[in-house]
C-alpha cells in the first residue's frame, strides 16, 4: 500500500460502465477497482459521473486541550447533556466536541461555538487542562437521511462507495472496511448487506452492479 499526500483529486475518468482512472493534479492513477471514501465531499465527486447520493455535511466544532493535571482530567468519554458536548481523553490531551450546523461546506470558525466548548470542559473538569492553549477546529460529518452509511457497489462495476458514516466513522470503520474487502475480493461478506447500498434511496441513479456471486 502506498499513501500519496498533498495530492488533489480532480475527477474520475470513466469508459462505459467502468472507472479507468483517477485524475489528480499529479497525474492519473490507474487501478482495477476503486473505493470512493471522501466523507462529506463524496457527492461532489460522484455528481461528475452521474451518481447522486444524499450525503450532506453537518458541521461540528472541537477543541483539543493540553492536560495540565492528569488527576483532574477525564479517564473516558463523558457526555455533557446540557450542551450536547462530548469530552474524552486522548493521551495527554482532552478532546471536546459538539454542535451540529447545517451550513454546507462552510469551514469558518465562530468564537461563540468555542466559548460553549470551553465552558463545558472547564465546568466539569476545571483543573484538567489549559483551555487558553487549546487548538480550535471544525469538521464536516457526512450524514445520510436514515443515519446508515452508504457502502457497496455503484452503477460502475469497479467503483465502490464507503461514505456517509456521520458521527461514527471510527466506530464503523473496521466493519465497513471488511465489507468492502470482501466485495472487491468476490467473497460473501459476513456482515449483512441489506440497507447499505446506494440504491435504497430510489431510482434516480442507474442500477448498481453487484459483483458476481454476492447475495444481497
Amino acid at each position: 500500500m502506498k499513501f500519496r499526500h498533498e495530492v488533489k483529486i480532480e475527477r474520475l475518468n470513466t469508459e462505459g460502465d467502468r472507472v479507468v482512472g483517477v485524475v489528480t493534479d499529479k497525474g492519473e492513477l490507474k487501478s482495477e477497482a476503486f473505493v470512493l471514501a471522501l466523507g462529506s465531499y463524496s457527492p461532489l465527486m460522484l455528481r461528475q459521473v452521474g451518481i447522486h447520493i444524499p450525503v450532506y455535511p453537518v458541521k461540528g466544532y472541537s477543541i483539543t486541550v493540553p492536560i495540565t493535571d492528569p488527576s483532574g482530567a477525564p479517564e473516558s468519554t463523558v457526555m455533557d447533556e446540557t450542551y450536547k458536548v462530548a469530552i474524552t481523553r486522548l493521551g495527554d490531551r482532552i478532546r471536546v466536541g459538539g454542535t451540529a450546523e447545517l451550513c454546507g461546506y462552510d469551514l469558518r470558525l465562530h468564537q461563540a461555538r468555542r466559548d460553549t466548548l470551553e465552558h463545558s470542559v472547564t465546568n466539569l473538569f476545571p483543573d484538567g487542562g489549559d483551555v487558553r492553549k487549546a487548538s480550535f477546529w471544525c469538521g464536516l460529518r457526512p450524514m445520510t437521511p436514515d443515519g446508515t452509511p452508504v457502502i457497496g457497489p455503484t452503477p460502475y462495476r469497479n467503483l465502490f462507495l464507503n461514505t456517509g458514516h456521520g458521527t461514527l466513522g471510527w466506530t464503523m470503520s473496521c466493519g465497513s472496511g471488511r465489507v468492502l474487502a470482501d466485495l472487491l475480493s468476490g467473497r460473501q461478506p459476513e456482515i449483512g448487506l441489506e440497507g447499505l447500498f446506494m440504491d435504497r434511496y430510489g431510482r434516480r441513479n442507474k442500477p448498481v452492479v453487484v459483483p458476481s456471486g454476492i447475495a444481497v
